[in-house]
């Protein structure tokens, strides 16, 4: 349901809330490269500010603008200009990974789904 690059977003902002340590970052290694552009992407959103004196790139030079709890998924999904994949329905490892989330998330996918398969090509 979250794409590979919200996944990261959402692990780069965990990381910089505990300091600018690269520990949930490190499960998406193949997005690393997309780093730089997600933290630029995130500033531009509101949601972190590189730090005075600090070089803008490296994760431990950021800082988020307002507390963690108070970052929303669709905050992450307009600054990342990302979307939810409803294609296919939630699989069990987004129950594990984001465990209270994913019932929120579960649900959506299920109503959307239903809301898509209900709109045939003549209505389009």
């Amino acid at each position: 349901m979250l794409t590979p690059l919200t996944q990261t977003a959402i692990a780069l902002l965990y990381d910089i809330s505990n300091g600018g340590f690269p520990c949930r970052l490190k499960q998406y290694p193949s997005y690393l490269p997309s780093v730089p552009d997600l933290l630029s992407k995130l500033e531009s959103g509101g949601l972190v500010c590189c730090k005075e004196g600090c070089l803008q790139g490296i994760l431990a030079s950021y800082q988020l603008k307002r507390p963690f709890y108070h970052i929303s998924l669709l905050d992450i999904l307009e600054a990342t200009g990302e979307h939810l994949n409803c294609n296919h329905p939630t699989n069990e490892e987004m129950y594990h990974q984001f465990r209270r989330a994913a019932n929120k998330l579960g649900i959506i996918n299920h109503m959307t789904r239903l809301y898509l398969s209900n709109i045939s090509l003549t209505d389009l």
